[in-house]
Parts: structure tokens; sequence; C-alpha cells
């Protein structure tokens, strides 16, 4: 098959990103020839793989999303492809998978977190006006034949806030890289990364990985640190964004304790020096960074608002926090963690659940959408 891809940054950092970059690799390997239009993107060597720029106006996130959006639709109307699937909201694709979740279902959380003058702001900013009326575009005019969503989560958000039929929306859960992240990696990089760290050998590490500090709760998380009840543990912040602001949320005579680390590319190595993870995102499609944990086997902590909650069962291979919103609730959970006996056996059933969502079985799931899609047109 000939298949577009469009997404604005076709990057390795972020777990997105690199989700995206691993599927389309699968895609590749498999012999179909893989035509990505972006605006950013890390070159890649494989010879089913092409890639095309799509300018942008940088002005402000306004331009920049519509200048993209007409770019790219502009684009991919040169040549004739079998499937155009959008990971950006845009006017040109077949599929669209909703990696980025329901724009409109963000907002509404956003509203429970902060005060009325920022969620005034956020209805009035034409950033924001300008997502919403792409994204009822997409899911109202039927011009898309089919929404991947990455949640069950995600899905229901959608059906909720759009006239949408619900047989255009498949639920088709990410894939991880079970060889990349794996729990022999302990064996490997445990003991090298804590050095590095400056964490000692019997140390209880709890590891949050994300950029977006604000989405993915990391006020809350650094809030729950006063609450923690062992006095032999640190935590390990691995993203991007206003680290000297987030560090405030924490009681000064714990900051100590926290570690600041900006993404790197092998982050495998660091999940490996882990023993708990935590991302109590207030809205999060599913997280990525969830499943490269479970696959490390390292016990989740996560929320009710993140789509990786469809797959964690609380108690045996995760845990589930209902409010995030409440620190003392994310600091109960990781006390539970606290156990190593406990631990362990979230940590073996962690690594059995990740195995069900390889690679491979996520790229075998689209291409069984796709071919529907192209039988469709034929008939």
């Amino acid at each position: 098959m000939k298949i577009a891809i469009i997404r604005q940054k076709f990057v390795l950092y972020g777990g997105a990103e690199q989700f995206v970059q691993g599927y389309i690799h699968q895609l590749a390997e498999a012999g179909h020839d893989i035509h990505i239009f972006a605006n950013q993107w890390t070159p890649s060597s494989h010879p089913n793989i092409h890639v095309h720029h799509i300018p942008t106006y940088n002005i402000n996130s306004f331009i920049r999303t519509l200048s993209f959006a007409w770019f790219s639709a502009k684009a991919v109307e040169k040549e004739s492809f079998d499937i155009i699937q959008s990971h950006e909201k845009t006017w040109k694709q077949d599929v669209y998978r909703v990696g980025d979740g329901c724009h409109k279902e963000w907002l509404k959380q956003r509203k429970r977190f902060f005060p009325a003058l920022k969620e005034l702001f956020l209805t009035i900013n034409p950033f924001h006006r300008l997502i919403l009326k792409l994204e009822k575009n997409m899911f109202e005019s039927g011009q898309c034949r089919k929404f991947i969503a990455i949640s069950q989560m995600v899905k229901e958000d959608i059906l909720r806030h759009y006239h949408c039929p619900p047989e255009n929306i498949s639920v088709v859960y990410n894939g991880v890289d079970l060889e990349r992240f794996n729990s022999e990696n302990k064996l490997r990089y445990r003991a090298i990364i804590r050095k590095e760290l400056g964490v000692p050998k019997n140390s209880t590490l709890i590891l949050f990985v994300g950029s977006g500090f604000e989405r993915k709760g990391l006020k809350y998380l650094l809030q729950a640190t006063q609450f923690l009840q062992s006095e032999n543990w640190q935590l390990l912040i691995m993203g991007k964004g206003k680290w000297s602001k987030y560090i405030q949320f924490a009681p000064e005579n714990l900051r100590s304790r926290i570690i600041y680390k900006e993404p790197v590319l092998e982050i495998e190595k660091y999940y490996s020096a882990a023993d708990i993870f935590c991302l109590p995102s207030i809205y999060e499609p599913f997280g990525n960074a969830n499943l490269e944990a479970l696959a490390t086997g390292l016990p989740v902590i996560t929320t009710r608002h993140c789509g990786a909650a469809d797959i964690i069962q609380h108690k045996l291979n995760g845990m589930i926090v209902e409010n995030p919103e409440f620190p003392k609730e994310i600091a109960d959970n990781i006390n539970s963690l606290f156990d190593p006996a406990w631990r362990q056996t979230l940590s073996q059933n962690a690594r059995l659940l990740a195995e069900k969502f390889s690679l491979e079985t996520n790229t075998h799931a689209m291409l069984k959408i796709y071919q529907d899609i192209i039988s469709t047109q034929k008939n």
C-alpha cells in the first residue's frame, strides 16, 4: 500500500512521537510505501520512508496550526494514495488517529483544575476555538472514513461531545517495543543509571516521564511527596517544562530528594533504574509512558482520566487514582508500593499485561482497518 501519514512533528522525543516512529517503521518493514508529511522530522534511512516538508507560519499557535492544516491538505492532493492517515486535525484524510484525545473534553477537564479567569481565557482563545472547529468538522462532516481512538475513554469522549456514528470509531490501543522496554534492562543499566543520578542502591526510586507538566499532573505528584511515609525514597522527573515553577509545589525540606532531567533518547535505561512509575494526569488519551513502564516491569500509578486505565486492573498490575487533584490519594497509592513483596507481584503482572500490546499487534489491527477501507472504496 502507498500510505500518507500527516504529522507536524516526526521526531524521536516524546512517548507519542516514538510510538509513531515505531509504527511507521513496522509498516515500512512490511513493504508498504510510506510518505510522511511533516514540518519537523528526524531523518530516516529506510528506503520505504519518504518525508515531504510542510511549511508553516510560526507566528503563533493559531497560525501555525491553521497553516499546517492548509499546506498538508494541498500537499497530499498532489499524489494518489491508498490511505491518507492524519495524526493532526486537518481537512484531508481517510483515517484520523485521535492520538491527542478529544480537545473539547480536555478543556472541560481543565475547568475543574483552574481558576475562573483562566477558564474564560481558554474559552475565548483563538487557538482553542480553531481546534474545536477543526475537531467538530472532522467528527461530524462525514468526510473522514474512520477514527482511531487510542482508548475506550477517548471513544466515549468523542461520542459524548459530537454527533459521530459509533461504528466509525475503532479502538486500537498503542503498541510498545517489547524488546527495547523489558525487565532484563534492570540487569544491564540499573546500577549504572542510579550511580549517574546519585540514587543509593536501597532507595525506592519513583519515576515520572512526560512533557506538558500541567496536563500530566506533575503539580499533584510533587504535592503528594509530603504524605509519603517512607524515609527512603527519591523522585526522578524526566520531561520538558517550567521546572523552576513546578519544583515550588514540593515541600522545601523534600526538594533535595527530587531529581530533574530533560528528555533523553535512551529513556529505557532510566525506566530500568526505577521501582515505581507515577503519571497522575488530569487528561491523558492513553499515555505511552505507562505502557513503556509496564513493559519494563514497573508497577504503574495512573488516573481514571488516563486512557491506560482501560487496560490496568487496580491492585493487580497497577494502581488507579480516582481524583488526581487530591495529592493524599496519589501518596496513598505510592505508600502501598513501598512494600517490596507487593511491588514485586505487581511488577511481574505489569510485564505480562504489556506483552498483549506489542507494536506488531497494533500494526496488524491498523492494516486490517486500511484493507477494510480500500475494499469498501472498490465496492
